[in-house]
């Protein structure tokens, strides 16, 4: 299931979660994880939706101001792009030029700056069946008078592009005036909550765990035994479970591409 327990579509809201996680992670949200960073294409008067395989690594465009939002329009890996990569030197039917899929790790849990994480009494939700053995579970308090958010992902898994084939890019001129998706987050499951300014403290938990697929624990419709809870009572959240990698929460953009050269970019799976 996935559902926004209020908009977070209105362009000052979804700016403002993507700006506060931004500014704590140097990583850039997509406020509709389903999607596979499924952004808008402007192209006349309409909006469409674009699917790249692979969830959306190697995709480059713009960002729209209002949102915040990548506004695709390409991916390195379109055949339409083949010719670009070869000017680079670049082979993609070699897999050493392929996006890297890096080790799933256990739990990803991120806030903005103005969010504190504070001891989370077990005692006083003892009624919430599971919640002792929650996968992840916590209690969050927002400074009054500020906006925060946070950000929770369960089971996170990364792919992303080597800094061999990002070296090379950086020859290809086209890229040179765009955002490149060099990385992407998928997890099992995610939580997305952005607060007013009352100064709330919420409590959030992770029940019961993925299911083997194909086991008594499995539901239909590629669904999950997971699912979230929450005490919130005020404020925008959204959140997701699934059986699979379903959900691309984060994902890493190079702003200046033709400074790729110049940056830092290691070898390990971070």
């Amino acid at each position: 299931m996935w559902t926004w327990n209020n908009t977070l579509r209105n362009s000052h809201a979804q700016r403002k979660f993507i700006e506060l996680i931004y500014n704590r992670t140097g990583k850039y949200v997509n406020c509709d994880p389903p999607s596979e960073i499924q952004v808008r294409i402007i192209r006349s008067l309409c909006f469409h939706l674009l699917h790249i395989d692979d969830g959306q690594v190697g995709s480059y465009g713009r960002i729209e101001k209002e949102t915040g939002s990548l506004v695709v329009e390409g991916s390195i890996y379109n055949d339409s792009f083949r010719e670009q990569l070869l000017s680079a030197d670049i082979d993609l039917e070699s897999g050493e030029y392929l996006p890297e899929d890096c080790p799933d790790e256990t739990d990803f849990t991120t806030r903005s700056k103005n969010v504190k994480e504070v001891q989370l009494n077990l005692e006083s939700i003892a009624e919430v069946p599971g919640i002792g053995s929650a996968s992840i579970k916590g209690t969050w308090k927002f400074k009054k008078g500020t906006t925060g958010a946070v950000l929770l992902m369960h089971n996170s898994r990364m792919k992303r592009i080597t800094s061999d084939v990002l070296e090379k890019l950086a020859r290809v001129r086209l890229l040179q005036h765009m955002h490149l998706v060099t990385k992407v987050f998928h997890c099992l499951a995610v939580f997305l909550y952005l607060s007013d300014k009352s100064g709330e403290k919420i409590s959030i938990g992770l029940l019961g765990s993925a299911p083997i697929v194909g086991g008594a624990g499995a539901t239909a419709g590629g669904g999950s035994a997971m699912t979230w809870w929450s005490d919130m009572q005020s404020g925008l959240s959204c959140r997701g479970c699934k059986r699979e990698h379903y959900f691309t929460p984060l994902y890493n953009l190079k702003r200046k591409f033709a400074s790729v050269l110049t940056t830092s970019v290691g070898t390990a799976c971070v």
